[in-house]
């Protein structure tokens, strides 16, 4: 019988790269796909996803309240689990770690989970790691050796890849010489990305250099309140730095394909990216990466071969 995989998260709406992960997984079309999300959950994506609504929880918060409501989502989880033999619980998101943890307390053995993030307690990780077992998977290296889990130094219960392989790779355009270099960059409108950075060494630049670049964003705020202000203070410094004419935030797209075709290298300046889903699709359409030494960079990019 073919696997229903339900990818909980716990979200709102779908944006990020965790969702760009299960997107990744459903283009295999080995088993099926459900997005276990909150009541109301909004989807901007094409193709739509099939969604699951389960009761409403904070999908990145580890708290007391996490830990409570997220006992009620397992319950309802096992209902669901329990109307057929083949259907498979993922826990993606914090939320969906917890979740993941209460039900294998309670005997549940078709529960996997993930994590994709560098979380500050680690001690609910690690804790997670004991409950799990072999059902709990990490995006790297890198990310084992921060919370200190067994074999930090292999690829072991680590997710290699995630990006759709289903159709041929993007083709790249052909560069004209005189031309501006063209630098891409791709993520959401928050401070820890350090989209910041980009505009400040832009603006360090020489003038007859920086006249001969220009670099294209893809990507919203998240939805709460500090990411909009980040998002404007953005945009602010962008002017303020007079880089309106090298710079273009282009706003929330339904696919990274059509920047990468034409970026000559795409920028990860975030200083914690988990493992830049982005980066995987540059490099997979044969876009040089340069990038922050943290994170899962360093286990993915091959200095001077596939990025710097």
């Amino acid at each position: 019988t073919r696997p229903v995989v339900l990818h909980y998260l716990g979200y709102d709406d779908d944006r990020g790269g965790i969702v760009s992960v299960i997107r990744a997984l459903a283009s295999t079309d080995r088993f099926a796909c459900v997005l276990g999300v909150n009541p109301g959950f909004a989807q901007a994506r094409a193709p739509a996803l099939a969604t699951l609504e389960l009761p409403a929880i904070a999908g990145e918060t580890i708290s007391i309240s996490t830990f409570l409501r997220a006992r009620r989502v397992a319950r309802a989880v096992r209902v669901w689990l329990a109307e057929d033999p083949a259907r498979v619980f993922h826990g993606h998101s914090r939320a969906g770690l917890v979740v993941a943890c209460w039900l294998a307390r309670w005997g549940e053995r078709r529960v996997v989970a993930s994590v994709h993030c560098y979380g500050r307690q680690r001690w609910f990780y690690r804790w997670a790691a004991r409950q799990l077992g072999d059902r709990l998977f990490w995006l790297s290296p890198a990310m084992k050796r921060y919370y200190g889990v067994s074999a930090p130094d292999s690829w072991i219960r680590c997710v290699p890849g995630c990006v759709s392989t289903a159709a041929p790779a993007p083709g790249r355009r052909a560069r004209t010489p005189g031309e501006p270099v063209r630098l891409g960059g791709v993520g959401a409108l928050v401070a820890w990305k350090r989209w910041d950075l980009v505009l400040e060494a832009l603006a360090l630049l020489l003038p007859p250099v920086r006249a001969r670049v220009r670099f294209d964003h893809i990507g919203a705020p998240a939805n709460d309140e500090a990411s909009r202000h980040h998002a404007a203070e953005l945009r602010r410094q962008t002017t303020a730095r007079g880089l309106d004419g090298i710079v273009t935030w282009r706003g929330e797209q339904p696919s990274s394909e059509p920047l990468l075709q034409e970026c000559d290298a795409l920028i990860v300046a975030s200083v914690h990216e988990p493992l830049s889903v982005a980066l995987l699709e540059a490099l997979r359409a044969g876009v040089p990466v340069v990038a922050s030494r943290s994170g899962g960079n360093g286990d993915i990019l091959t200095e001077g071969r596939s990025g710097w």
